[in-house]
């Protein structure tokens, strides 16, 4: 992305975040980690960009069916949040929840909001390959990627005044607006990320999970897996559509682990996980079908 700048000197603002109890080398201090830097045709505020994945949420959990188990739910939760405090963006509202749907994808909504396919929870094999999923997300959130194709959809549309003086008041417009654009399942599917910007989120997401504690391994895992799986198998057309290739991805991992040094050990499997595939191995199975 021609906006963000890589710079050395960010992670020394950026491990203060979590204080003492950051879990990564100084050494870290010479690695690299995307800078974000705002969309110039983006003027939403923070304020106006929250209330907008709130006013968009409320819209697409009419359309999917979102899958409800408190342990799930809780433990999820937890580490949307640890990856939001680990974050370029730690004040926003993240939240997490699962749509029941056999597709291996997930999505970020503006503000914080993280929509998981529960396809995604059954595939990945240990607690930091799912962390390495979720923290890409939550890297979307932080360089506002959804957000700017969603501008960009209104002003195409003539409709980002319309959204500007609306999103902030009680009324239904947004939710008006988001239909007139097709609804919100599909106009998810149709904002493209660029290449560059889910690169951009792969790497924001290894920084978040390093700061958070857990190994960024667990991407080189995913990638390497998907990598495997890329041709003809069906659950993955959604995420490997519009997203650079899986080896190229796992190539750009594998340099940044070599770039760092990892003094504490880092979380890669827990009971927690363990505990989340039994859950949904007793569950009726998820539809197949790729809505949400």
């Amino acid at each position: 992305m021609k906006s963000t700048e890589l710079s050395r000197r960010r992670f020394v603002g950026l491990a203060g975040l979590l204080g003492a109890s950051a879990l990564v080398s100084p050494a870290l201090l010479h690695a690299v980690e995307p800078h974000i830097v705002d969309k110039p045709y983006n003027t939403l505020t923070e304020e106006e960009e929250i209330a907008l994945g709130r006013k968009f949420s409320a819209e697409y959990e009419k359309k999917v069916e979102i899958m409800h188990n408190p342990v799930i739910d809780a433990y999820l939760t937890n580490i949307i949040h640890k990856l939001g405090n680990a974050s370029q963006r730690p004040h926003w509202p993240y939240q997490v929840k699962v749509v029941n749907s056999a597709v291996v994808n997930a999505c970020a909504i503006p503000g914080g909001f993280l929509y998981l396919q529960r396809g995604l929870l059954e595939y990945v094999e240990d607690e930091n390959e799912m962390v390495g999923a979720m923290a890409h997300e939550v890297g979307h959130v932080v360089a506002r990627h959804t957000t700017n194709q969603l501008v960009l959809n209104f002003l195409a549309k003539n409709l980002y005044d319309r959204v500007k003086k609306n999103v902030l008041l009680n009324n239904d417009v947004i939710a008006r607006v988001i239909e007139a654009l097709g609804g919100p399942v599909v106009l998810l599917a149709e904002l493209k990320y660029s290449r560059q910007a889910e690169s951009e989120a792969d790497m924001l997401g290894f920084y978040e999970m390093l700061r958070a504690g857990w190994h960024p391994n667990g991407l080189l895992k995913f990638f390497t897996r998907m990598e495997q799986n890329e041709r003809g198998r069906t659950p993955f057309d959604v995420m490997l559509s519009d997203h650079p290739s899986s080896a190229d991805r796992a190539a750009a991992i594998r340099r940044e682990l070599a770039s760092v040094q990892i003094a504490t050990p880092l979380v890669e499997q827990t009971v927690q996980f363990k505990a989340l595939k039994e859950a949904l191995r007793l569950m009726p199975p998820a539809p197949k079908s790729a809505k949400g």
